[in-house]
């Protein structure tokens, strides 16, 4: 089986892009709003399109209410731009319903609209039934994977290193500033651990 690398190759090849050529003359910018943690991941993910595709990108920084304005409007919206996403509460409607349906604000900016999408989140978020709930969500998963509207690049994981006395600790994927921060009432410190 071909690895990943290997496969988007091959398919820059059959689009006409052997090893990136061509491309590169295309003049490509990856617009991202100019901070500290933007640039470097920018500039990272910049490095990596060159090691694996031979791609160049020139970075475009900006600042953070220029790079608003210019994402804001599926018309002015940057061919290449990072942006990123943190839901709000851990379940599958922040993250389909609540950003990728297309009366939503995100989805207009990218400029994305499926009626059946819509529909299966709509669904979904109506349902009291927890295991109907959840496939109607991985149906609308599938079809917004497939209609790709953005490529989805990665996903933050947050490391914690917890003392063996700090007991009750429910984790959730919301835990941003330390594990356990969203249900922080089940925390319990065992003082004669200490």
């Amino acid at each position: 089986m071909a690895s990943l690398r290997q496969t988007a190759r091959q398919l820059l090849a059959e689009a006409g892009y052997p090893d990136g050529q061509g491309l590169n003359d295309l003049g490509l910018k990856l617009a991202f709003a100019d901070t500290p943690t933007n640039r470097a991941r920018s500039e990272w993910l910049v490095n990596n399109y060159k090691q694996v595709l031979g791609v160049d990108l020139a970075l475009e920084p900006m600042s953070s209410s220029d790079f608003a304005e210019l994402t804001r409007d599926p018309n002015t919206f940057p061919l290449l731009a990072r942006q990123g996403w943190c839901a709000d509460y851990p379940d599958p409607q922040n993250w389909l319903s609540a950003y990728w349906k297309s009366d939503t604000t995100f989805a207009q900016r990218q400029g994305y609209k499926n009626t059946e999408f819509d529909n299966l989140v709509s669904q979904a978020d109506a349902e009291l039934d927890p295991a109907k709930r959840m496939e109607l969500y991985a149906q609308a998963q599938k079809i917004l994977v497939q209609d790709l509207p953005a490529v989805f690049g990665y996903n933050s994981a947050n490391h914690y290193l917890v003392k063996p006395w700090t007991t009750g600790i429910t984790r959730t994927p919301q835990d941003t500033n330390w594990p356990g921060s969203v249900v922080p009432q089940s925390i319990t410190i065992d003082t004669y651990m200490q």
